[in-house]
């Protein structure tokens, strides 16, 4: 499983490109735009066509992911505490970002997908470097996807660590022009047999 992470910053016909990954196998694009507010998120649903809002997942906006029946909702560390647990279970799929693998045995249930990172040093954030690249730990029946420095020439790297995909970045929008061919090239890695160095 493989998702494309937004990057932070607005990028020219955006979502263009977001419906271009998708068509070419992106599991899910998780919206996250720390910047952005609600008029924003909406804004840009809307110009996303409505058979790719069920393989979206929304950063800390519940009610535009219920609006829109997008794939699922992403929480951060303050969205986690400030949602109510309760509400989470209208969702088809719900998220978290975590920053030490004693999280996944911690994690309430409800989230049943785990965003692990930094695995590799990260492309988009100088200075942030790989913490996690070695085997999991018992993942609890989660999904734990590697978040950090992911790109065709280490993706290969985590089947043998146990993760369930990967969650890119960096990788992708270092060159929006070119991101459904880098895209296209990592999951074309992801799913080669090939495990070696």
């Amino acid at each position: 499983m493989i998702w494309v992470v937004t990057s932070p910053e607005r990028i020219h016909e955006e979502e263009k490109i977001v419906a271009d990954l998708l068509q070419a196998g992106a599991s899910y694009i998780l919206l996250r735009k720390p910047s952005w507010q609600t008029a924003d998120y909406l804004a840009f649903l809307e110009k996303t066509a409505p058979e790719w809002h069920p393989r979206i997942i929304v950063r800390d906006q519940p009610d535009i992911s219920s609006r829109f029946a997008a794939g699922g909702l992403h929480l951060s560390e303050k969205g986690r505490h400030s949602t109510d647990a309760r509400a989470l279970s209208q969702f088809p799929l719900c998220s978290t970002g975590i920053h030490d693998t004693t999280a996944i045995a911690t994690m309430p249930p409800h989230f049943s997908v785990l965003l692990l990172s930094p695995v590799f040093d990260s492309i988009s954030k100088t200075g942030h470097h790989g913490r996690f690249a070695q085997p999991l730990p018992d993942k609890q029946g989660r999904q734990v996807l590697a978040l950090g420095g992911v790109d065709a020439s280490n993706i290969h790297q985590l089947k043998a660590w146990h993760f369930d995909g990967a969650a890119v970045l960096g990788a992708i929008w270092q060159q929006p022009g070119k991101a459904v061919t880098i895209y296209q090239r990592i999951q074309q890695r992801w799913n080669s047999n090939d495990q070696s160095s």
